[in-house]
């Protein structure tokens, strides 16, 4: 499951996965938040993903799909950062293959073992 809030205070996105992810899940993610025109066009994101794991059958291959779909969505948007919390050693390969696929003048993914490194990397900019 994938859930989000905005965080006025903070200025953040809060998304939070829990469970079994798959990619169509993460693509839905990826696409409801380019609709969604309530956000701002310099989007921070900070994503909890240490209650979640990849379902089985997400491969390395899947993340190239993954990153095409964010590169179409970012129409909507002048800059995202976006930081993943992640901790089991597969999600954290998949992770760090996304952030170097992901690369564009528009977007920074990184993946992080901790809130506070997360955070410190997004509030930098």
């Amino acid at each position: 499951m994938i859930t989000y809030n905005y965080n006025n205070e903070t200025g953040m996105l809060e998304t939070i996965l829990s469970g079994e992810i798959n990619v169509k899940d993460l693509t839905e993610y990826i696409l409801g938040l380019s609709n969604d025109k309530n956000l701002p066009r310099k989007l921070k994101i900070l994503t909890d993903a240490t209650k979640g794991k990849f379902s089985i059958g997400v491969l390395p291959k899947d993340m190239v799909t993954l990153v095409n779909v964010n590169k179409r969505s970012l129409a909507q948007r002048d800059f995202i950062y976006d930081a993943f919390i992640l901790t089991g050693a597969f999600e954290i390969a998949l992770g760090m293959l996304y952030r170097n696929l992901s690369k564009t003048k528009k977007y920074r993914f990184n993946v992080f073992s901790t809130q506070e490194a997360a955070l410190d990397w997004l509030n930098k900019p």
